[in-house]
Parts: structure tokens; C-alpha cells; sequence
């Protein structure tokens, strides 16, 4: 494990957190073998980080990675890959097979960006620990339908891209409410430092952690806040470099500022594209999310393919498993995940074959809290 892969802290980040939060998680299917690795060199390495669309093999910017011998942890803490959910934001670090589509996972480092009371709760936005997270029709939701109804007050944790260059402003690819109310914050952003004293998205950081941040360094930090004090019990460093040395690199992102015609930042990420032809039909522009492919060179991630993200794309996920909850065609889990099959067209079966224990792969479009589903194959 890297140095910045684990909590600075006494201890390290409460698991009763995030067990609150997959309390619900059933048994899934975290296989998909069959990826033929590059003769001679065991595959090649590849770091990818980017919200997760589907599973069967976790899949993260279009690659569908084997997770079945990936080591998993989230928050810090070791999990298995049954705990990873639709829109959790992932760095997966592996072997990419002859074909590019498909890998093998190593490890499956999950971080949420923020946890806390969600307040100034408004039509697609709302602040958590001093963050502004803002909603869109791929965000995943559990534990209420939409943002619509989300209240003020309610607890939430939320996975997410950087899409500020503030590093204040973020957009939820999965948002969770708590049933309770929890003593620890956790905040993502840039830190400032000013006469000495450090802070992050208006917080004032204290305890002896804090002391070794540096200004403009992005962080994610755990703590309990009092008087507009956070005391600091755990820090991640999200630091690019450390994750994908010696490895092509895959990142999904929002583009938070365009430095020039071939220079932009992809969250706090400096990318070059002048080795990428981009078509003046797709000007690369504030708020754009693309899939940037390339490698990192020091600070400084060289381009060699730009994927802009189409809204179709980002609203598509797949999974395969076995059924966990059955109610109706229209209403039944998967992977943790709630789909409606009402509308969907079926092959190797029946909408009356399907029930608890029956393995299917669906295919669909997120809304809310459910899986709209367009095709359902049984495979049982």
C-alpha cells in the first residue's frame, strides 16, 4: 500500500461509517474471466480511474476489469469487490488484455469525496462540508429517489468528479443518505494556508495532521467540527502520481479550466493535448467531461486519445448477477442495485422465470435510484 493510499490517523477511517452505508448490500457476482493478457509481459499496466458503470466485471471508462482477485478497499478500509456500487468513483490499477475493452484488476481504491448534512438545498445543487455538489440525470441515488426530495438536514455521503478550479465545486456520480446523523465530517478540496493557519472549503483545520499540508494541495479529510473548526483525525492525499506510476493511465474527469489551445486542467489534473487532434466541433471547454488516455510525466498527464463523454453514455450502465430481491419484473435487485424491467425486452427466458437466485444480465439507463431497464438476457 502507498504511503497516500491509507488515512494519516491513529486510527484509521470508522468502518461502522461505511457499513451504515452498505447495510443493504447483498451477495453479487464480482467474476468475468476470460481476458487474454499480452504475450510476454503479463499484460499491460494500467491505471483507470472513473465512476463505475457496471458489473459482472467492474467496469471504469468502458474497461471491464476481472475484480475476482483485486484487493478492494474503500475509505481506507479493506472491503471485497460485493460492496462496490453504480457510481462509486474508483482508481483500479491492473493489466489491460489483447483486446483494450477488458483487464484484470489488482486493486480497487474507492474514496467519497464528502460525508455531512446536506444544507442550501436547492433544484440540482446543494452544500455539504462546504462543498457545492451538484446533480445530473447519471447521478446514482440511495436511500432517496432525487435530489428533488432530498431535505435539509439529512445526512449524506457522496462520490463525485472535481469540477471546480477551486476545488469547492463537485459533480455526484452516487449520493447515499445515512439513516442517523454521524460526529465526522469528511471533505474533499484545495488547501489554503494564510498567517500560519491551514483550512479547506471555509473550515479551519486544526490538530497536529494539519500542520503538514501545504498550500494548494488536494486532500481529503476526515474530522469533527466545532465553531467552524475541523479537528483532523485522517487525511488522503489525492495525489495522481502515486497511483499510476509506470502505468497507461485512464482518467475521467470534468475539464475545470483551459489553460491554451492544447493545455486544460482536468479537475486539478494538467493535461497536454497537443499530441490529439480535436475536432473544432468539440472545442475542449470549462464543464466538458472526457476521458482523458495517456500517461503522466511527472505532474503532467501527456494526452493520447480524448473521449468526450455524450449525456447517452453517462446515462448507460450494465450489470450481471443473480437476483438478490424479487418483488415483480418491475422491481427487483441486483448487485444492490433496484431495477425496474417493466418496459424491457427479455431473451433466453421470461419475465416469469425471473426470481430470487436467477443470474441475469441487465442492461439499462440510470434514473434516480433505479435501473431502468431496456434488455434483460437470463442466464441461468
Amino acid at each position: 500500500m502507498n504511503q497516500d493510499d491509507r488515512p494519516v490517523a491513529g486510527t484509521p477511517i470508522s468502518r461502522r461509517n461505511w457499513l451504515v452505508l452498505a447495510a443493504s448490500a447483498l451477495a453479487g457476482c464480482g467474476g468475468g474471466g476470460g481476458v487474454t493478457l499480452l504475450p510476454g509481459t503479463g499484460g499491460t499496466g494500467i491505471y483507470a480511474q472513473g465512476a463505475i458503470a457496471g458489473f459482472g466485471s467492474v467496469v471504469v471508462n468502458g474497461i471491464k476489469f476481472d475484480d475476482s482477485g483485486a484487493v478492494v478497499q474503500i475509505d481506507g478500509v479493506a472491503a471485497s469487490s460485493q460492496d462496490l456500487r453504480l457510481g462509486m468513483v474508483a482508481g483500479v490499477q491492473g493489466q489491460r488484455g489483447v483486446d483494450p475493452n477488458l483487464g484484470i484488476a489488482n486493486r480497487l481504491d474507492v474514496w467519497s469525496i464528502a460525508q455531512g448534512p446536506a444544507t442550501q438545498v436547492q433544484s440540482g445543487q446543494f452544500l455539504v462540508a462546504g462543498m457545492t455538489i451538484q446533480t445530473n440525470s447519471a447521478t446514482v441515488y440511495d436511500g432517496v429517489s432525487s435530489a428533488a426530495v432530498l431535505g435539509t438536514g439529512q445526512t449524506v455521503v457522496v462520490w463525485g468528479l472535481n469540477a471546480g478550479a477551486d476545488g469547492r465545486h463537485w459533480i455526484a456520480t452516487r449520493l447515499a443518505v445515512l439513516p442517523d446523523p454521524v460526529v465526522r465530517l469528511f471533505s474533499t478540496g484545495l488547501v489554503t494556508v494564510s498567517s500560519g493557519q491551514r483550512s479547506l472549503n471555509g473550515m479551519q483545520l486544526q490538530g497536529p495532521l494539519a500542520a503538514g499540508l501545504s498550500a494548494g494541495q488536494l486532500v481529503r479529510v476526515e474530522g469533527v467540527l466545532a465553531n467552524g473548526n475541523l479537528t483532523v483525525s485522517a487525511i488522503k492525499v489525492m495525489d495522481l502520481a502515486s497511483d499510476s506510476a509506470q502505468h497507461d493511465v485512464e482518467i475521467e474527469g470534468v475539464v475545470t479550466q483551459v489553460l491554451s489551445a492544447t493545455r486544460f486542467m482536468l479537475g486539478n489534473i494538467e493535461v497536454d493535448s497537443s499530441a490529439v487532434s480535436v475536432p473544432a466541433t468539440t472545442p475542449v471547454t470549462a464543464g466538458l467531461r472526457v476521458e482523458v488516455h495517456g500517461s503522466l510525466q511527472g505532474q503532467l498527464l501527456k494526452a493520447s486519445a480524448l473521449d468526450f463523454e455524450s449525456e447517452q453514455k453517462l446515462d448507460s450502465a450494465e450489470i450481471e448477477g443473480s437476483i438478490e430481491q424479487y418483488t415483480s419484473p418491475a422491481n427487483f435487485v441486483v448487485r444492490g442495485q433496484r431495477c425496474d424491467a417493466s418496459a424491457a425486452t427479455i431473451t433466453q427466458g421470461r419475465a416469469s422465470d425471473l426470481k430470487v437466485g436467477v443470474k441475469v444480465k441487465v442492461q439499462g439507463t440510470k434514473a434516480g435510484d433505479v435501473l431502468r431497464v431496456s434488455r434483460l438476457e437470463i442466464d441461468d
